[in-house]
């Protein structure tokens, strides 16, 4: 190449010749095109004093790139100085963090969340701040989230109620909560409305559905359900048990808890009568007429 690699030093300026030191220049151009190769940033100069030819930087590119270098410093210091003030805690939390931890969250509760309210209602029943457990309490707020439709909070209740914990045994009342998360898709409520219409707690005792939230519930990975499920079909007749599996799929858009079961047994056209296993030396049987 002819062009010398050499560029114009500060001394010289932004155009001065680097052999000659003269400021008498003029643009020149590019000859052939493995000339200009790789050259983007330079553009070739001719000094008139001495006839040689130098590069120097092109300056709007230059600016171009310096500009845009200012810019990204700028977008970084103004994004650390928010980030920053982002991580200063407000008034209100630091009031927050001062507070006892189950007074935090009774807070949150009283703000409406059936989330919080439910966190709130299980620090209450497990003591989680070292304090005396407050049952009664925590049933208001288990209660308080259960009607917002929250599904643990719902099978935490009927749970309330089933073992008597800080109220009266209601098993009606436990019943209606299971089936309640049940129908939510909650698969330990499902289960537990197996076992209470197996064996007629706080239900009608009826083996067809009861084998069809275990088999809902064993759909969803319960072991238990599955076993349970297999035990009553065991004592069930096959048009019995196909009436039972076409029910557990209709069982979250029953109207009621006892609609499902009684609709399945009529569909049918047969007369279930099923068997369950002996309890205290005595036979319990179930019988739905069309």
């Amino acid at each position: 190449m002819n062009v010398s690699t050499r560029t114009s030093g500060i001394l010289q300026g932004t155009r001065g010749c680097p052999y000659c030191m003269s400021r008498n220049t003029k643009d020149s151009s590019w000859r052939t095109a493995a000339e200009k190769a790789g050259r983007f940033w330079l553009r070739p100069v001719r000094c008139r004093n001495c006839h040689k030819r130098f590069v120097r930087f092109r300056r709007v590119p230059l600016a171009a790139f310096a500009g845009l270098v200012f810019l990204s410093i700028s977008a970084l210091v103004v994004i650390t100085v928010q980030s920053a003030g982002s991580r200063i805690p407000s008034e209100h939390e630091r009031k927050l963090v001062e507070l006892d931890p189950r007074d935090v969250a009774r807070i949150r509760a009283e703000a409406g969340s059936s989330l919080a309210q439910f966190e709130y209602a299980m620090l209450l029943s497990q003591g989680g701040t070292g304090e005396r457990e407050d049952l009664v309490e925590s049933i208001k707020w288990f209660e308080k989230a259960a009607e917002q439709g929250h599904a643990q909070a719902q099978y935490e209740l009927a749970q309330v109620y089933k073992l008597g914990r800080g109220t009266l045994q209601d098993y009606n009342a436990s019943a209606r909560w299971f089936m309640e998360a049940a129908r939510k898709g909650h698969v330990a409520a499902q289960y537990h409305m197996g076992r209470l219409h197996r064996i007629g707690e706080g239900v009608d005792l009826d083996l067809i559905r009861a084998y069809a939230w275990f088999n809902r519930a064993a759909a969803l990975g319960h072991g238990a359900a599955r076993g349970a499920r297999d035990e009553i079909a065991a004592s069930l007749k096959p048009e019995q048990v196909e009436a039972a599996q076409k029910l557990s799929r209709d069982l979250l858009s029953a109207p009621t808890a006892a609609g499902p079961a009684e609709k399945a047994s009529a569909s049918s056209g047969l007369e279930v009568t099923a068997a369950v296993p002996p309890e205290n030396g005595r036979a319990i049987g179930v019988t739905a007429t069309p």
